[in-house]
């Protein structure tokens, strides 16, 4: 828990200057068993101020008639707003990002991005089939394409993060758990995605890393 919630929301603004001016930020809080837990999730639109970037119109999912999530759900979001999500663990929150990156399908009604946005999702562990990955190949997955720049665009997302450059043959699993929280910040910005969702970006990171991204 937050004593000091002033505190929290500057450094809050301090790790939103680090990914963009044109940063915004969804701030997650929810109640687990009588205790305050805060989740963090950034959203990052590179547009106009004004400009609609995220529309859900009468959107309804579930999962099995016994556990509905969305019952015709409408809100939309402008490009710089700042959104706090409320609810408890299995409220649905999750199931609302996944329906926004497209890994999940509504049941009804319609989900709407700017067109031509790119959305990416930090997450908050790295795949227990990934850790094998050398830096290069962990990084160059999240592109279609093979990025000929992309040794060039791991060091500057790295700097970003604050995690010393490593040889690019190194493997995830050689690297703690706070600096996985890293590599997993990274590789979301890596993508200059116009959307950007993370879940509890500081929630793995250890202290220098947390105090790197507050500053």
């Amino acid at each position: 828990m937050v004593n000091d919630p002033s505190r929290f929301f500057i450094s809050l603004l301090a790790l939103r200057e680090i990914l963009c001016h044109n940063a915004s930020a969804l701030f997650v809080t929810f109640g687990l068993r009588g205790r305050v837990r805060r989740k963090v999730v950034f959203l990052y639109k590179k547009m106009a101020k004004d400009n609609i970037v995220l529309r859900f119109d009468k959107v309804s999912f579930e999962y099995g008639h016994q556990k509905p999530i969305l019952d015709e759900v409408s809100f939309s979001m402008r490009s710089g707003s700042k959104v706090t999500l409320m609810g408890q663990n299995g409220a649905g929150k999750s199931s609302l990002f996944k329906l926004i990156t497209g890994e999940d399908v509504s049941q009804s009604g319609r989900v709407s991005l700017d067109s031509g946005a790119v959305v990416a999702i930090g997450r908050q562990t790295i795949p227990r089939d990934q850790l094998d990955f050398t830096i290069e190949a962990f990084f160059a997955q999240f592109f279609e394409e093979k990025k000929w720049n992309l040794p060039a665009l791991i060091k500057d997302v790295l700097e970003v993060v604050n995690l010393p450059v490593p040889p690019l043959t190194k493997k995830v699993r050689e690297f703690s758990g706070g600096q996985q929280a890293r590599l997993l910040l990274a590789s979301a910005l890596i993508q200059d995605p116009d959307i950007l969702l993370l879940d509890e970006p500081t929630n793995n990171l250890d202290y220098a890393g947390i105090e790197h991204l507050t500053q």
